[in-house]
């Protein structure tokens, strides 16, 4: 949002500098995304009348009389130039963003400088006519820069929770709170007890809840007065008439939008309602659209038949729009059901200001305190007579009262802030505060933001400023209905930090899913589609996290090309059991690398050890078992799938990416794994580590090619006795002086004592036994 800063001076006369501005905003919430310096506007500049304007013979041009404090003459090519206007006027040697204004002869005609548009002067980038302005707005000649003076414009960030903030009084209010006098803007002006030429019925309630309308006619078109052009170039839009500015000005001022349809297009009166099969409507834009049954119009009523004139909260129609002979008006101001407004402004592709402002949600009481001051600009500026009257559907409720003890703020936010001065934040904010101990506060019907106690502790620590709340966390004493509330986040951030640990890189991705990817991924259809989705690659809720791993990967290599990766995700995952919605969390992770070679397994198989060993690592650390069986999966490979038992409960799967999806995706080899959570728990054990030496021995054990390791490990263990502390295979050797179908798995074995130093004859027993309980299995031992 655009803020200009003498604009906003004129609510809050207080405001020392756009500095101080920024400042205030930063600590309101409000960040500055940049600060502009506008309207430098040269010196040779000067405001002129036009007093005649004459066709150029044979062209397009116009010869126009000016009075610039002496009659001069130019010529123009802008279709806009006519008698009766003020205009910018660029005296020769005038200087415009590096060229030089001279006084030149253009078709037989001598141009004394040269009228100027809005981009021309640089005060906007529209460039298809003169900039105009009221004939009686300066004395002929006076120097423009005097009456349009430089401007500096603070571009903030307003978050989704405060429409209010849209309007530059809503950040006044603001400011007031933090102690700056606040000046309301009047609203004087004389209405005459008049009937009203046109009705209003309202068929759709729940898209339009408030809807106001007003009558003004005697109207006067015509440009805006400066300072109100000056705002509104300042605020980012462009000037049309003095009652379409009007409209704008209010907007920008309340954050409430409003539309003037010309009364000659009326009809009988409004009627707000759903477009009907087969609409069409012309916009102010020019384009002609095709309506859909839900969106809401404003429709003229003519008879028995109603025909749409604006799309409502969006854009109005081309054919009733205000025109230079536009005499009298109905005003629209409503509220609209926000949702209604944003699935219309996105199905007709339009962004509006409007639009914008009725998606975030305005004050629902608001409608008629912004056609008082529409109309007592209206009457200022464009001479209009008001009529008293006027038309109101609907009956929005005020704000309910929110319970607030000021005593729980202070517990809530550990602070010591006095009663008196929370109280006293609240009433500036423009709240009622009633009773004693807990108070009742009716929050201001504009903060659509505040309905819970914790609401108004936020407000409260965010006018006494943030940075007086202490460093230390309060103390809190856990109530029975919420302890242990954090224990699954709790073991959430432990995995992740045992993961990080092992060399893991955590990834973010969205739980939205393209429902096309899932033949891709080997995947059953995803079975939760979104009704709007924000693209249709985002039109479905996923099922598994690993099809987003893998598309980081490919992002990523297509970028910059690592030796390696290994990246987790803990997520959402989203399915349908019982006919019912579940939600589950897994944990996936992926392994990619270059020249993976473990020294006792074929380079094939490396990279499904490593990930194995990691996850094993993993489950170490919770003292837990892992084990994995082989069991085929349709997105792995045939050769290297695998199901993860942990503590003997099937909880995923592990192995390499099926080659058709890695050739689908131009990825290499890819070992991946998913887990479902929550996983087992065990009490850990702690054991005190011996301080006796160690006694190591390797051991290599020759077996058939297809005895598995898991069966030589346990055989191993069962016969060591108590005294072995760790078993670790190092080599796998298959080859001469071996037999065909035979393999040799080489071991590395630590004896310890916890007690004392063990004896080479201990040891020795033990490995007697080792040797005996291999050999009664069938296997050799490697000399």
């Amino acid at each position: 949002m655009r803020v200009p800063f003498s604009w906003l001076k004129e609510y809050v006369p207080e405001l020392e500098s756009p500095e101080v501005l920024e400042e205030r905003l930063a600590g309101l919430g409000f960040e500055t995304d940049r600060v502009e310096r506008l309207f430098q506007i040269p010196p040779g500049v000067v405001f002129a009348r036009v007093l005649e304007a004459h066709p150029v013979p044979g062209t397009g041009l116009k010869r126009l009389v000016l009075d610039a404090g002496e009659v001069v003459e130019v010529v123009s090519g802008a279709e806009n130039a006519r008698a009766g206007i003020g205009v910018a006027l660029a005296l020769p040697g005038t200087e415009l963003q590096g060229l030089k204004v001279g006084e030149r002869v253009i078709q037989g005609v001598r141009s004394f400088g040269m009228a100027l548009s809005p981009k021309e002067l640089g005060v906007g980038e529209y460039g298809g006519g003169l900039l105009e302005f009221p004939a009686e707005a300066l004395p002929p000649g006076t120097p423009l820069a005097e009456a349009w003076p430089e401007e500096v414009v603070l571009e903030i960030e307003v978050t989704p929770n405060r429409p209010d903030a849209l309007g530059l009084l809503g950040l006044a209010r603001d400011l007031h709170a933090l102690g700056y006098a606040l000046v309301e803007p009047q609203v004087p002006y004389r209405a005459e007890a008049l009937p009203l030429p046109f009705r209003l019925e309202v068929e759709d309630p729940l898209g339009a809840p408030h809807f106001t309308l007003a009558y003004a006619f005697g109207l006067r078109v015509g440009p805006s007065p400066i300072p109100l052009q000056r705002a509104l170039f300042a605020a980012g839009m462009r000037p049309i008439s003095n009652v379409v500015d009007i409209t704008n000005y209010v907007m920008l001022e309340r954050s409430q939008p409003m539309h003037a349809f010309d009364l000659r297009f009326v009809g009988e009166g409004i009627l707000v309602r759903r477009a009907r099969e087969g609409e069409r409507l012309r916009t102010l834009d020019g384009v002609e659209r095709a309506l859909h049954p839900e969106d809401l119009v404003i429709a003229a009523m003519k008879g028995e038949e109603s025909l749409p004139i604006g799309l409502a909260g969006v854009m109005g129609g081309a054919e009733s729009e205000v025109r230079a002979d536009t005499e009298a008006i109905a005003l629209e101001v409503a509220c609209f059901d926000p949702v209604a407004i944003r699935k219309t402004a996105r199905r007709h592709g339009l962004r509006t200001e409007a639009s914008h402002r009725f998606e975030r949600g305005v004050d629902p009481l608001g409608q008629i305190p912004a056609q008082k001051r529409a109309l007592s600009l209206l009457q200022a500026l464009a001479g209009a007579r008001v009529a008293e009257a006027i038309l109101e559907v609907g009956n929005p409720s005020p704000p309910e009262p929110i319970p607030f003890r000021p005593q729980y703020a202070n517990a809530l936010l550990g602070t010591q802030y006095p009663e008196e001065a929370q109280i006293g934040i609240l009433r500036r904010l423009g709240c009622r505060v009633e009773g004693e101990g807990p108070y009742w506060v009716t929050p201001p019907s504009h903060r659509l933001d505040l309905r819970l106690e914790e609401d108004l502790v936020e407000e409260v620590a965010r006018i006494q400023g943030y940075e007086t709340i202490p460093l230390d966390l309060p103390a809190f004493f856990p109530a029975p209905d919420n302890r242990g509330v954090e224990a699954p986040y709790r073991k959430e951030e432990r995995l992740k930090e045992l993961l990080a640990g092992l060399g893991f890189q955590e990834v973010y991705a969205y739980s939205f899913a393209d429902p096309e990817e899932a033949p891709l991924f080997r995947l059953p259809p995803y079975p939760l589609r979104l009704k709007n989705p924000l693209a249709p690659e985002k039109a479905a809720l996923r099922t598994h996290l690993f099809p987003g791993l893998l598309k980081t990967l490919k992002e990523n290599l297509a970028l910059d090309r690592p030796e390696r990766a290994l990246l987790f995700e803990l997520g959402r995952v989203y399915g349908v059991a019982g006919g019912l919605v579940e939600e589950r969390t897994h944990l996936a992770g992926l392994l990619f690398g270059d020249g993976l070679k473990l020294p006792w397994a074929r380079e094939a198989l490396s990279g499904f050890f490593l990930l194995k060993g990691y996850l094993e690592a993993l489950f170490r650390r919770l003292g837990l078992e892992l084990r994995v069986e082989a069991h085929p999966y349709p997105f792995l490979h045939p050769g290297v799938s695998g199901r993860v038992l942990v503590e003997g409960e099937a909880k995923g799967f592990l192995g390499q990416l099926h080659p058709g999806i890695a050739r689908a995706l131009a990825l290499p080899p890819v070992w991946i794994f998913e887990l479902t959570l929550p996983f087992p728990e065990k009490p850990l054990a702690f054991r005190d580590p011996s301080r006796y030496p160690q006694a190591l021995r390797d051991l290599a054990v020759v077996v058939p090619e297809a005895t598995p390791y898991g069966e030589v490990e346990r055989a191993i263990r069962e016969a060591a006795g108590p005294y072995l502390e760790e078993l670790a295979l190092f080599d796998l050797y298959q080859g001469p002086p071996l037999r065909e179908g035979e393999k040799s798995l080489a071991f590395h074995l630590r004896f310890r004592h916890p007690e004392r130093t063990l004896k080479d004859e201990e040891v020795d027993a033990a490995m007697a036994g080792i040797f005996a309980a291999l050999r009664a299995r069938g296997f050799g031992i490697r000399e």
